[in-house]
């Protein structure tokens, strides 16, 4: 009788703990991005041709984006996404913004320590580009 209320109230314990843990779903609308994937397929083709990628430089202060440099500044357009694997909710994403020499800093001091995945999504010449590439931020 003992060996089963022991094991009764160990359920019971399991049960409650299970329900206070916290699901997040990576992406909450993760249907309509599973029907844009082959657009994004069609974008890393695109950034696979080229004879340069975008260079991630994880500095001590700054996250450095160098763009291609046959490229000019002020025609690339898009957004960058410092996404978090562990916590959706660290998300981070960030307009283009580069200055003459296709350069964009990003501080580090607004990221926590931890991995990330950096999705560059940018467009030149109406031709669209796409890069993915994981860091680790100190």
């Amino acid at each position: 009788m003992i060996s089963m209320i022991v094991f009764m109230l160990f359920l019971t314990v399991f049960f409650v703990l299970m329900m206070r843990q916290n699901f997040y779903l990576v992406e909450k609308d993760y249907y309509p991005k599973g029907l844009e994937y082959q657009q994004r397929i069609d974008k890393m083709e695109n950034a696979k041709q080229l004879d340069e990628q975008v260079k991630i430089d994880n500095r001590k202060e700054f996250l450095v984006f160098t763009f291609q440099s046959f490229f000019n500044a002020d025609e690339i357009d898009g957004k960058i996404v410092l996404y978090r694997p562990s916590d959706g909710r660290r998300d981070v994403s960030i307009s283009i913004e580069l200055d003459s020499s296709r350069q964009f800093f990003y501080p580090v001091k607004n990221l926590i320590t931890g991995k990330y995945l950096v999705k560059i999504d940018y467009k030149y010449n109406d031709v669209e580009y796409y890069q993915e590439k994981s860091i680790y931020v100190d």
